[in-house]
């Protein structure tokens, strides 16, 4: 869960990180994340954990808008509607 939260938080100084930079890493981002999640690992994560991780991107989402940070918003709602649907079909 936190390297999902790594992937897709803003950088230091709170700009958003691009897709595929984060830290001068190659294929980070919110695309390496959804990599990540995309395998195995979501399916083997308890649900009270995935509702967990549901939870704490609602909240930066929130405070995101709040500073008018509007596209990282954005990508974390889009981020929370992907979880959201995987939970989902994960509890069928």
């Amino acid at each position: 869960v936190t390297d999902i939260l790594a992937m897709i938080r803003p950088d230091r100084d709170g700009a958003p990180v691009p897709d595929g930079d984060v830290g001068g890493e190659a294929g980070g981002g919110l695309a390496a994340a959804r990599r990540r999640r995309d395998g195995p690992d979501l399916g083997e994560l308890p649900d009270a954990e995935l509702d967990r991780l549901i939870r704490t991107l609602d909240e930066e989402m929130r405070e995101a808008a709040a500073e008018l940070r509007f596209e990282y918003a954005a990508r974390l709602r889009d981020e929370i509607k992907d979880l959201r649907r995987e939970l989902a079909e994960i509890r069928g």
